[in-house]
């Protein structure tokens, strides 16, 4: 079984996420502690491994804005956060999936996008998400798509 990473390894990951969030205009900001007490809660999805997390900046993005978007509407971190309040959570999923990848192609990071793109697929046919939900994750799919197609050999030639 994988260790759990250092709270210094949290610390430096979400040091480099805020600095990234912060260089692109928002206003989210995490905390080390947060991130890894998120990371220990029930979902009933896969994800990646904390340290593989923590090793993709915009994967580390996405978890700060998560967190800090649940707890904007009343959901602290506890064990079973995401697995009862799966309709809320998927909201804020969809604001971090957004914002994540926004970022990552304010970086001009085609490649990471288009690989994201499989999950965000996915993500339109959770059999978890409302009517409403499936067409707010099918909007953000038809962006990233239309976005792609305009990276024309990894030139980006508009924002996402």
């Amino acid at each position: 079984m994988e260790r759990f990473p250092p709270l210094a390894r949290f610390e430096q990951a979400v040091e480099a996420g805020n600095a990234l969030l912060a260089a692109r205009g928002y206003a989210y900001r995490g905390t080390a502690s947060d991130l890894s007490e998120w990371l220990q809660t029930d979902t009933p999805y896969p994800n990646p491994s904390p340290a593989e997390l923590l090793d993709t900046v915009y994967f580390v993005v996405h978890e700060i804005v998560e967190i800090a978007e649940a707890k904007s509407i009343g959901l602290g971190i506890a064990k079973d956060v995401i697995v009862r309040n799966m309709e809320r959570i998927n909201d804020v999923h969809l604001i971090a999936a957004d914002v994540e990848l926004r970022v990552a192609a304010s970086e001009g990071d085609v490649r990471y996008v288009r690989e994201r793109l499989a999950d965000l697929r996915s993500w339109c046919e959770d059999p978890l998400l409302t009517r409403a939900q499936r067409t707010a994750y099918a909007s953000l799919r038809e962006r990233v798509d239309r976005w792609l197609a305009s990276a024309k050999d990894g030139q980006v030639t508009e924002e996402l």
